[in-house]
């Protein structure tokens, strides 16, 4: 059964969320405010335009989730836009229809957006279930829809389904939905794979790489394995315990397999024999910037920049992961 809980609020209830729980045409300026004040703080918005976060006062709703509640399922028509406020909320796949065997893959922290096939009603393409109690910003379709038409440009990078909060770019480099996915994985994955990497990817790469060089240089070493000798590369196990050891927005050893799979995709991290997927298994990737022999290491000065630079650039691949996670999983046989 799912359920959605919108009036339990916590006892620690505000006064924001009593103007958000009031009807959008009995909200006055005053409620306005005291919603916006609370709204700036919380990273999904950080980038939108004034009028914009303005708007989703205007018009929002406060909802609020007791542990272990399943918002909606895979393969659900979505009829609301959320963003996560407060909380955290499990991200669960399913290969059949029978969403017992579904398995969770990351899970959605406070400054999420997540929602927007809603834009075109496709099916939901993941069961979305709370993971401690928390706190929703949601917007209906009609609202959503509205506020996508006019404030497309601001919204276009930073709203990329099937969910998560992807970094602002053109709409051309939207994630593509499950049903095209489904059509053909491997075709998209693999032109995915033969294209020029993206200029924030490329540096995601080279802040990995550089961080790992600085705090566990081993990583990066020649291998043997059946005879053969691999130059400079590492195991996949070990790049996902290293992920979880940088970070606690990495929640899963899935996640990571997602975070390191979006580096493979764009090719700025590759397996020695140009396997299309990321494992958590003993198995040997590369660096883009080592896959010259004559590679330069990586100064003191750019080590630091890029220890300054490693939470950002996680939280940047947490956010895009489960999509490439996702995509993985829809071309498994």
């Amino acid at each position: 059964m799912v359920a959605v809980h919108t009036s339990g609020q916590p006892a620690a209830s505000t006064e924001w969320i009593v103007c958000l729980d009031k009807r959008p045409s009995e909200r006055s300026g005053e409620d306005v405010d005291i919603i916006l004040a609370r709204l700036k703080g919380v990273k999904a918005f950080e980038k939108f335009h004034p009028n914009l976060l303005q708007q989703i006062c205007l018009c929002g709703f406060y909802e609020y989730l007791e542990k272990g509640i399943t918002l909606y399922r895979q393969g659900d028509i979505g009829t609301s836009w959320y963003a996560v406020l407060s909380g955290s909320l499990d991200v669960k796949v399913s290969e059949t229809a029978n969403h017992q065997d579904a398995v969770t893959i990351c899970t959605m922290g406070m400054g999420t957006a997540f929602g927007e096939s809603i834009l075109d009603n496709t099916p939901r393409h993941a069961t979305i279930v709370s993971r401690e109690n928390s706190e929703l910003l949601r917007i209906e379709q009609r609202e959503f829809k509205t506020l996508w038409e006019k404030y497309r440009h601001c919204m276009a990078g930073l709203l990329a389904p099937p969910y998560g909060v992807m970094d602002s770019g053109a709409n051309t480099d939207r994630m593509p939905d499950k049903d095209n996915l489904n059509n053909d994985p491997l075709n998209f994955l693999t032109k995915n794979l033969s294209k020029v990497p993206s200029e924030r990817m490329l540096r995601g790469g080279k802040v990995c790489r550089a961080a790992i060089l600085a705090r566990a240089p081993h990583m990066i070493r020649d291998r043997k394995y059946h005879l053969k000798t691999y130059r400079q590369c590492c195991v996949g196990t070990e790049l996902v315990d290293w992920m979880l050891q940088q970070s606690a927005c990495v929640h899963s050893r899935a996640h990571a397999v997602g975070m390191w799979q979006s580096l493979l995709e764009e090719g700025v991290l590759n397996h020695v024999d140009q396997e299309l997927s990321f494992q958590d298994k003993y198995l040997f990737y590369r660096f883009l910037d080592d896959e010259d022999e004559d590679a330069v290491l990586p100064s003191d000065d750019e080590k630091r920049e890029a220890e300054e630079e490693l939470q950002e650039t996680l939280l940047f691949l947490s956010q895009i992961g489960p999509d490439a996670h996702l995509r993985m999983i829809l071309r498994k046989p």
